[in-house]
């Protein structure tokens, strides 16, 4: 017997309407395919039919005896409390941090998947079939065509095409919403999705 422990990607869907939830499963069936889906509510036999025949997979909350709880960020940015180091200017103290990131000076290329707990910048385009998982904040200065899910602060992005997805913090992010070639920030304030431009 072999026993290995794996993170798994989760969305966790409340249904309290067919019709809302079918509409919204008919748009988002490719990207929610790659998730397991917690489902809750008023699940009817049309909705558990079309979950079976999309081929997504899927549990039932009520039928799990597990509890289920927001995600501890363990990874700090700041490397050690003690590798700051205070610099004495003639009229100011400034106060060096030193932080980690991931940085991608290129695309990401199809079929390429990234999963990282760092922050994470990527000058290059996000391509069809590539996707990048980051628990903390990114910035992505070349379209995203390619899967991005982003659980940080904010996440900078100049653009996604219609074939592209972006979930932030657990929101699948509307792409109409979205302005094309224009760099935005995306953040949640009191669990509302913020989109501006930087300019």
């Amino acid at each position: 017997m072999k026993v290995a422990q794996k993170n798994v990607r989760v969305f966790h869907i409340e249904i309290d309407d067919e019709a809302v939830f079918l509409d919204y499963f008919r748009k988002n069936s490719l990207l929610l395919k790659e998730f397991l889906l917690l489902v809750e509510g008023n699940i009817t036999k049309n909705i558990a039919f079309v979950l079976e025949q999309s081929g997504v997979c899927y549990k039932v909350i009520n039928e799990c005896n597990i509890r289920f709880g927001g995600i501890k960020k363990e990874q700090p940015l700041v490397e050690n409390i003690s590798q700051k180091e205070s610099v004495l200017h003639e009229d100011s103290i400034e106060t060096k941090v030193a932080l980690k990131l991931k940085l991608f000076d290129r695309p990401i290329r199809s079929g390429e998947e990234i999963i990282e707990a760092l922050p994470i910048v990527i000058f290059g385009r996000v391509n069809s079939g590539a996707k990048v998982f980051c628990e903390e904040s990114m910035s992505i200065y070349g379209i995203i065509d390619g899967l991005v899910q982003c659980d940080g602060e904010y996440i900078v992005l100049s653009g996604i095409s219609p074939r592209g997805h972006l979930i932030f913090n657990g929101e699948i992010i509307d792409r109409e919403a979205l302005k094309q070639n224009v760099l935005q920030k995306i953040i949640m304030r009191d669990h509302v999705i913020e989109i501006k431009e930087i300019v």
